[in-house]
């Protein structure tokens, strides 16, 4: 699989998005880097039930103590050593 150059890429902006629309990869050579253009559904960016529910078992968790506090760099790094 060929990447596109920027400047490729800048020159067809359309079909780049259309490809990706289509679920075909489009990849973009930068330097040493390449990047994938990727179409992200609406989906993809909202919190579902099952996370939104995780999240509140966490804030409650904290709210109530039942969580571990670090301060300083070294309370964090104690903290990681332990694990």
């Amino acid at each position: 699989m060929e990447a596109l150059s920027v400047r490729d890429y800048r020159n067809n902006l359309a079909a780049s998005f259309t490809k990706a629309d289509n679920g075909e990869p489009v990849l973009i050579r930068r330097k040493n880097q390449i990047y994938a253009l990727v179409s992200v559904g609406r989906e993809d960016l909202m919190i579902g039930p099952e996370l939104q529910a995780r999240i509140n078992e966490a804030e409650t968790a904290c709210r109530e103590g039942r969580c571990i506090t670090c301060s300083t760099k070294e309370d964090i790094e104690n903290f990681l050593n332990s694990l």
